[in-house]
């Protein structure tokens, strides 16, 4: 008992987490940006990611586990819809992420990257994007805990 109430903690704390970083990206991103700013970008996405590889290692850990069982949850249809959610955020994810890499090299330098207003603008887009799949999860895991699905 004590396994699986620590196994959803650890679950439920990657996906706040997961859900700050976001945020906090968003909030950073702006039309300059300074290589203090770009370097916490990069943080932040960094631990976005990590966050992200936990709560599916942690979630998986709890179908298979730790809760109903595996064939409850691949029966359930809004479990299959936040796993689809959460699949297109980590897809739509990559954009930013390989944006942010191109970075590195100015910021070795001590140069501030340059982003164009089109770039911004899409990748401002996809971070609210990904926020949007995070609620469409959050409603799904709701509707699952009252017997929905």
């Amino acid at each position: 008992m004590l396994l699986a109430a620590f196994v959803a903690f650890v679950h439920f704390l990657a996906f706040f987490v997961l859900t700050t970083t976001l945020v906090l990206q968003l909030g950073l991103l702006s039309e300059s940006i300074s290589v203090a700013t770009a370097r916490r970008i990069l943080r932040a996405d960094r631990v976005s990611g990590i966050a992200a590889t936990l709560v599916l290692i942690f979630g998986f850990l709890r179908v298979y586990y730790f809760e109903k069982g595996a064939d409850y949850y691949f029966d359930n249809t809004f479990f299959l819809i936040k796993l689809a959610l959460f699949i297109a955020a980590a897809l739509i994810s990559i954009y930013p992420t390989l944006c942010y890499a191109r970075w590195s090299p100015e910021l070795k330098q001590e140069i501030a990257p340059g982003i164009s207003a089109p770039k911004l603008l899409r990748i401002r887009k996809i971070i609210h994007y990904e926020l949007i799949g995070i609620l469409g999860i959050l409603i799904c895991a709701s509707l699952m805990a009252k017997g929905f699905g």
